[in-house]
C-alpha cells in the first residue's frame, strides 16, 4: 500500500492554466509564517484579503489547501506542493532581482560619445583612465560636427560647442574656449606678409570662419578638418586661427600677439549632454564626471 503523499505528489503534478501565479505567494507565505495573520501582516494586506485569494487558488485548482480553523496554519498536500513550488519562486525572483539591480549600478556594458573632432586629443586621457577603472566598460565614440543625437537617445553622451544646452537635454558646462593666432616663427616672419591656413568652405558657417573671411588676407592653404587645419599650422604652412587649447601645446608654436584684440571677443563654450533619463544609469554618470573632471584642468586663458 502506497502512502498517501506520493500519490498527492502526482495527482498535482500539473495545475490548470487558469491559476493566478500570484497567489502562490500568499499560500508560501502561509506555509512559512505558520498562520494566516502572519502571512498577512508580512505582505501588509488584511486576513481577509488572504483569505480571498486562497479561496480563488483552491477554486481554480479544485482542491482545499488550507485546513481551515487549525492554528497553526495547517496545509493540505496541495498546498504544501504549490507552497513549495511557491517558496522556489519567491527565491529565483530574489535571485533575478538581485542581478538586475547589479547591472544597474555596475560600471559596465558600452557608453557612447559624441563630439567634434578638435577636441579627440584632450578626451584620450581621461577616457583611458576612465576604462582602466572599469575594465567592463567600453566607450563607443562618434566624431562629427553634425553627429548622433542625444535628445533621441541615439547617443549616450555628447560635448558640443553650443551658447546653451537644447531643449530636451540636460546639460553641464565644461569649458570655456578662448582663440588667439597662432604659427610657427618662420611662418609669422613670412614676407612681404605672413600666409594663412584657414577652414575650408564646409566650415565657413562658423564664427572662426567669419573671423577668417575678414582677417585672413592671404590664404596658403585650407583644411576641410579641423585637424588639418592644426597640422598645418604646425608644419609651419600659415598662420591659423585656434582655440588656444590648441595653440598653445602645438609644437614649435607661439602665439602672434598683434591679434590678440581683435580675437578677444571670440569664444565658444562646450557642454557635456546627456538625456535627462540617463542621468542617473552609472556608465553614463562615469563618462560625464571623467569627462567634467579632465576639463576642469584644462587651461583657458587668453594670455
Amino acid at each position: 500500500m502506497r502512502c498517501g503523499g506520493g500519490d498527492s505528489a502526482r495527482q498535482f503534478r500539473y495545475f490548470p492554466a487558469a491559476m493566478d501565479w500570484d497567489d502562490l505567494r500568499y499560500l508560501e507565505a502561509i506555509h512559512r509564517t505558520g498562520s494566516v495573520g502572519h502571512a498577512a501582516r508580512e505582505l501588509r494586506i488584511s486576513a481577509s484579503t488572504v483569505y480571498r485569494r486562497i479561496a480563488a487558488l483552491e477554486e481554480s485548482l479544485g482542491h482545499p489547501c488550507i485546513v481551515r480553523g487549525v492554528e497553526p496554519a495547517v496545509l493540505t498536500d496541495a498546498g504544501r506542493a504549490l507552497a513549495r513550488i511557491g517558496e522556489r519562486t519567491r527565491h529565483s525572483l530574489a535571485e533575478a532581482t538581485g542581478v538586475v539591480r547589479a547591472r544597474e549600478t555596475e560600471i559596465a556594458g558600452d557608453v557612447s560619445l559624441t563630439t567634434v573632432e578638435g577636441l579627440m586629443p584632450f578626451l584620450v586621457e581621461p577616457i583611458s583612465a576612465l576604462t582602466k577603472r572599469h575594465p567592463r566598460l567600453q566607450v563607443t565614440m562618434h566624431l562629427a560636427d553634425s553627429g548622433p543625437s542625444v535628445r533621441g537617445r541615439e547617443v549616450d553622451v555628447a560635448i558640443s560647442i553650443l551658447t546653451k544646452p537644447p531643449a530636451g537635454c540636460f546639460g553641464r558646462r565644461i569649458l570655456r574656449i578662448p582663440y588667439g593666432v597662432f604659427g610657427t616663427q618662420e611662418a609669422i616672419a613670412h614676407e612681404p606678409e605672413p600666409r594663412w591656413v584657414v577652414r575650408a568652405p564646409n566650415l565657413r558657417h562658423s564664427p572662426e570662419a567669419a573671423w577668417e573671411a575678414v582677417h585672413a588676407t592671404h590664404v596658403a592653404a585650407a583644411s576641410s578638418l579641423f585637424s588639418g587645419v592644426v597640422a598645418l599650422v604646425v608644419g609651419g604652412v600659415g598662420l591659423g586661427l585656434l582655440p588656444r587649447m590648441h595653440g598653445e601645446r602645438g609644437p614649435g608654436l607661439v602665439e602672434v600677439t598683434r591679434h590678440r584684440e581683435a580675437t578677444a571677443s571670440l569664444e565658444r563654450t562646450a557642454w557635456v549632454l546627456i538625456h535627462p533619463e540617463q542621468r542617473k544609469t552609472p556608465r553614463v554618470v562615469a563618462l560625464v564626471d571623467a569627462l567634467t573632471k579632465a576639463f576642469a584642468t584644462k587651461p583657458t586663458r587668453r594670455g
